[in-house]
This record gives C-alpha cells, structure tokens and sequence, in this order.
C-alpha cells in the first residue's frame, strides 16, 4: 500500500472515531465509538466524489451528456470494491457490444420503423433470456448490451446519419462513470470482499458446529421434520446462507487483497459448506431413527470433546474404531450415523483449516487440500428466462407501435424506459410491485429535477458552483444507498434525477420537453409492468412449482448418467434450488422440507453412481438396476410421489452384496463420496431412509432363507435372493 494512501486511510478512521457514540472496541477499559450511520455516510461521500468527478472531466473534455457519466456512478457503485470493479468490468463490455448492434441496425433499417422496433426489441428479449441462464456477474454482459442498444438506437432514429457520434458519446461517458467509481471506491477507504465474505463464512462454520452439537448433546428424540419447528426452519435456513455466499464469492477474481489469489482455498471451503448440508440433515435423521441408542454414546462423547477443543482434522477420532459390527437394520444404521459423523467431522475440521488460510494465507494446508480444485454449478430457470425475454419484447414493440401511431416527438424515452425496466427485474418471480416501486422513485425525483432545472441552476455559473449546489442531493441520495431495503430505490431516485436534469456543456431548459420525457418514464413504467402481469403473473407459485419440478428432474438426469457425475457440481446444484425454494416459501414450508430431502437423495445417487463405476459385476448389476428404477420413477411422477416398492428391493439387493465388506473409513472431503463397497454401504443405507422412510427393517441374506424351510413367506421372490 502506497504511503499516502495509508496515510489517508489512518486519518479517516481516526476522524470517524473520535468522540462518536456507539460500539465497544478492543482494548482493556478502553471505547471506541463510531455511530452506526458512519458507513452510509462514507459510502455517500465516496459516490459524490465519484460522481463530482465524472462530471469534471466529462465537462473539460467537451462531452454533451455528462449526465450519462453521473448515472453510471451510481449503478455501479458498491460498498464492496471487488463488485464494483466486476459491474464496471460487464458493463463495459456490455456497452460496447449495444452500441455496435445499435450502430449497425439503425443505419440499415431506419426506413423500415417497424423492422428497426421488431429488430431491437428481440434483441432485447434474446439477450435478457440468455443472461438469466447465467447467475454470475458474467450475465450483466448480455443485459446490458440488450437494453444499451436501445438506449441508443431508439433515440437516433430521427438522426440516423449521427448513430455513430452518438454511440461514441455514450460509450466514453459509460467508461468515464466506471472509470471514476472504480477508482474512488478502490483507493479510497476500499473494502475487500474478505471483510464481507470472511465473517460469513465463519457465522456459517459456527452454526453448521453448533448443529451438530445440538445432534450429539440432545438428551430426548431430536425433532421431526415438522415443517413449523424453529430447529428445522433455522437449519434449512443454511442453504440460502451457503448459497448466498457462493454468489458473493463469484467476485473474489475482482478483489485486490490476498483473497484474490486464494479463489481456489474459497472454492473449496463453499464445497465444503455445501457438502455439510447432506451431512447434517442426514446424521440427524440416524439420530432420530436410532434415538438414544447407548452403543452411540462413547463415539458421541468423542465427538463432542473433539467439537470442544476445536482440534484440527489431522486429530479427528476414528468414530469406527469399536464399533458394533453386525449385519441387522439397526445395525446399519448405526454405522451409517458413525460414518456421517466422521465424515462431518472431517469435512468440518478441513472447513476451519481452509478459513484459516484465508485469514491468513502463511498457514499451511495438507496436500490434499492445497491442490484440490472444485467446480460449483447453480441452477437456471429456463422457464422463467423465455418468458422475462418474451415479456421484454411485447413490451418494447407496444410502446414503439404507440410512439409511432401517435408521432410523438419523445416516445423514443418511453420506449427506452420500457426495455431497461423490464431487463432490471426480469429475475424475481413476481416483477411488477419493483417495476412499480422503482418507476415511483424516478418519478418522485422528477419535481426535484425540476426545481433545479428551473429554479437553482440558472443562478449557477461554473463547475465548483454547480457542484455545490449538486452535492446536497448527492449526499442525501446516496446515505440510502448502502440500506438492503432501499438500496435500489435510492438507485432509482438518483437515475430519475440526474436523468431529468440532463446537465450538458451549456445550461438549457425546455419546460414541454422536460415533460414530454417525463411522461415517456411513466408511460413505460405501466407498460413494463402491465405486459409483465399479463404474461408471467404473480409467478412465485408457479416458480416454486418449476424449482420443485427440475430438482425431481435432476434427480431422473442423475440416476440415468451413464457416467459417474463431479459430486460438487451436484451439491451445488442441489442446494442452490433447496435455497431458492426456501426463499420464496420460507424455511418452515413443507416442500422445503422436502427440498433438503433430495438434496441428500442427489448425494446419495452421485454415491451409488461411483460405487457403481468400480465395483465388481454382482454389485454393479445391482446398482445399475438401482438406478434405472430410480431414474424412471423421478421422470414420470411429480415431487412427493411415492417410490415404487421395486426400487426398495433393489436397494436392499445391493446392501446385501456389500455385507461382507471391511468397515468404511473417512478420509478428505474429495473422497467422501466414495467408490469403496464399504462406503456404498452406508450410502445405501441412507438412500434407503430418505426415500423408504416408513418401510419394514432390512434383512440380511441369512434371515430371508431359514436353514430348511426356504424363502420367508410374505416376501416377494425377487427379494430374496442376495
């Protein structure tokens, strides 16, 4: 770090600090305050810096709309300095493909305004539906380019010999908004992703601890899977944390701290987080069905001293070491709880290793650990990405039919408004209420606007006037900024005004205009969201309806790969349609009960596919027809239904051929989806529980044919062969 910028790092902290109420810092005896309003004012101050810039250099250098240039500022900042520096990245590139496509359309169809709005609107619609099937920051690429198009074409079609003067203005007054908030939000008090990122990850390490905690020290049944149960809500709570986490992790390339280097430890760790969920659900699921088995007991006060004292893997007691060996149901289940708690363990002990490495990137890992690469896969709603880019094109085309048949002089902003609020939105199931909501602020900022168009700005004369007079606003604008809640409301206030006041090199001011382009805002505020009603509706029913059904289709496409599939694609996936399940429902809904179950039945299935790749012919003939049943029943029934009784005979067919194999061992994350008959077993036996939860214990070989009279009676003959 550059001396003068810690320098004014230290200064600032230190002016923050002094003599302000609020929380307690290290130190004996000693205070520190700081009000909790501090950062909003900060970060406030930062994007009027950056705005007060942009529009500097716009203005020295000759530009005619510096206030591109603002609005730029304010959609790309963030408090985070890696997601800055990604939006600023996208929407670069972004601006630079619509501005090509706009250049190259409107010259060619400019006498055809009906080509010229069909072209544009579908490009629109294409882009916006093939960027909702990315949930990275990569998918603002396609975003952007769709409506930047738009926002210059629609306007040039009255000039079309100027399309690429415009195109370049708008263009360098993009670049110079990301250039300057780039660099106010990354020199001045920047914020690495790590100090966002590092302490969620560990509140989320500490309540996967103490879920398991809670399942070794229960001294009564656990609870059931009552969906109304804080103890289930608050765990089926971690998938949304875990994948939260996961998408804020997406920006780590883009972090200019040590975290920057170390994205493939932060890959890991998410694996891990996502491999805990499975874990955790099904050791409590043993647990209740062994209740307080007392054979458990000594593994469990193990565990719990091994929890306590906070050890590394490398100590990890071998929970197998004594156990009970026999070939019954409750034997099985014991071992199947002693390999999930050794196998949490383990995933749990290399879980703190990794975050050390993280906080401090001298720690040293095992090599199993240090060379591990991981690829983390979401999911996508091809669904709901079609209809947004339908949605989007309707819209454009029926303002731009309206703005022609009506010859009006400003529909082109209409039109404009329209795509932007229907590509802004288009990912929420239910789009209106924040098109509405975000269509009221822009208009709420417009008698702003006007009292400044109007009122201030004529007794205004020269830069540092105009920004005195800009800065009240700016300030107030943006201390909302940084609220979740009304973050991008504020967002939206500040396009609305800046918008509005359209500053340019010299002032003017055209009362008729000024409304004309307002009312296009409105205008296109009905339109977005009344097509947008019309064609997706209040679609929250119908997209958890669309998640519940592709997760039962993903379980179909699992059981009838042909090859073993990547485990941490799998439980990415998985749990990625568990959270957004349990987002929309909440976590105390039936089907986000059922949710977490097959994200462990995706676990166990990605088990028996490995298990399958090495094992010998009897138990891979077992397992392939295993995984047939299974395929054919997740493809043709819907979520919830029951299983056929052929699959829970087939289950157990391959448990038996897995009898006589050596108790399993836990090794490192990377193998505990393991291709050993050993760990299959215990596999089995947890695919057996999650989707037979009800049925009649297991029997061995030598309990269904008796020493002289045969098969048992009652069992069909299929089952009773090993």
């Amino acid at each position: 770090m550059f001396p003068f910028r810690r320098a004014l790092r230290e200064s600032a902290v230190l002016f923050l600090r002094l003599g302000m109420p609020c929380a307690r810092r290290g130190g004996i005896g000693m205070k520190r305050w700081i009000p909790h309003w501090w950062p909003a004012l900060i970060y406030s101050i930062k994007n009027a810096i950056a705005a007060l810039m942009a529009l500097g250099i716009s203005l020295l250098v000759g530009q005619d709309m510096p206030f591109w240039a603002i609005t730029t500022v304010y959609i790309v900042a963030n408090p985070v300095s890696a997601v800055t520096r990604s939006k600023a990245i996208y929407r670069a590139i972004g601006t630079v493909i619509g501005a090509a496509v706009a250049v190259a359309l409107v010259p060619m169809l400019v006498e055809w305004p009906l080509m010229l709005s069909l072209a544009l609107a579908l490009w629109v619609g294409g882009c916006l539906a093939i960027s909702l099937l990315d949930r990275s920051p990569r998918a603002y690429v396609l975003m952007l380019a769709g409506y930047t198009a738009t926002i210059i074409g629609f306007p040039a079609v009255n000039r079309p010999e100027a399309i690429f003067d415009v195109a370049t203005a708008r263009v360098t007054e993009i670049l110079l908004g990301i250039a300057c908030a780039t660099a106010v939000h990354s020199l001045i008090l920047p914020q690495s992703l790590g100090e966002r990122l590092g302490p969620r990850l560990e509140a989320w390490l500490s309540d996967a601890e103490a879920w398991l905690s809670d399942i070794l020290t229960a001294k009564v049944d656990p609870p059931a899977d009552d969906p109304t149960d804080d103890f289930e809500r608050d765990r089926r709570r971690l998938a949304v944390d875990a994948v939260e986490c996961v998408l804020l992790a997406t920006h780590v390339p883009y972090d200019t701290s040590h975290w920057r280097e170390a994205n493939r430890t932060v890959q890991a760790l998410l694996y891990r987080m996502l491999l805990l969920l499975p874990l955790l659900s099904g050791l409590a699921d043993r647990r209740r069905s062994l209740r307080n088995d007392p054979a458990l007991a000594p593994a469990m006060a193990n565990a719990r001293r091994w929890l306590a004292k906070g050890e590394p893997m490398n100590a990890q007691p071998d929970y197998l070491t004594g156990a009970p060996q026999g070939r019954t149901w409750s034997d099985l289940l014991r071992e199947s709880f002693l390999v999930r708690l050794g196998q949490a363990s383990t995933v749990l002990g290399e879980s703190r290793q990794l975050l050390a490495r993280l906080e401090d990137p001298r720690a040293s890992l095992p090599p199993a650990l240090d060379s591990q690469r991981v690829q983390l896969r979401l999911s996508n709603d091809p669904g709901l990405a079609l209809m947004s880019g339908l949605s989007a094109s309707v819209a454009i085309l029926v303002v731009t039919a309206f703005w022609i048949l009506a010859g009006w002089p400003d529909g082109a902003g209409a039109a404009v408004m329209t795509g932007v609020f229907c590509c802004l939105f288009a990912a929420m199931d239910n789009p209106v209420p924040m098109i509405l909501a975000f269509g009221a602020s822009i208009t709420g900022a417009i008698p702003l606007a006007g009292l400044y168009l109007f009122g201030v700005l004529p007794q205004v004369d020269g830069f540092w006037a105009l920004s005195f007079v800009l800065l009240p606003p700016m300030l107030g604008i943006g201390m909302f900024l940084i609220d979740p809640r009304r973050g991008m409301l504020a967002t939206a206030f500040a396009m609305g005004f800046f918008t509005a006041l359209a500053l340019q090199q010299e002032y003017s001011a055209d009362l008729e205009r000024f409304i004309n382009s307002n009312i296009g805002q409105v205008l296109a505020v009905f339109a977005a969201a009344g097509i947008t009603a019309a064609m997706r509706g209040s679609a929250t029913g119908g997209a958890i309806a669309r998640m519940a059904r592709r997760q039962h289709a993903d379980l179909a496409r699992l059981a009838a790969a042909t090859t073993a599939p990547d485990p941490a694609q799998v439980l990415s996936r998985a749990s990625d349609q568990l959270a957004l399940i349990t987002q929309r429902l909440g976590a105390g809904d039936e089907r986000a009960v059922m949710g977490l179950s097959e994200v462990r039945i995706a676990s166990n299935i990605a088990a028996v596919q490995q298990l399958r790749a090495s094992a010998e012919r009897p138990l891979r003939v077992a397992c392939s027809r295993l995984l047939h049943t299974a395929a054919r029943h997740f493809s043709q029934t819907v979520p919830g239904a029951t299983p056929p009784p052929a699959l829970l005979t087939q289950i157990d067919r391959a448990l038996r051929l897995t009898l006589d194999a050596a108790p399993p061992r836990a090794g490192h994350a990377g193998e505990l989806i393991g291709s050993d008959p050993a760990t299959g077993r215990a596999e089995l036996v947890a695919l057996r529980r999650n989707l037979f939860p009800d049925a009649p214990d297991f029997l061995p070989p030598e309990a269904l044919i008796g020493p002289t009279t045969g098969p048992t009676t009652g069992l069909a003959p299929e089952a009773v062969i090993p």
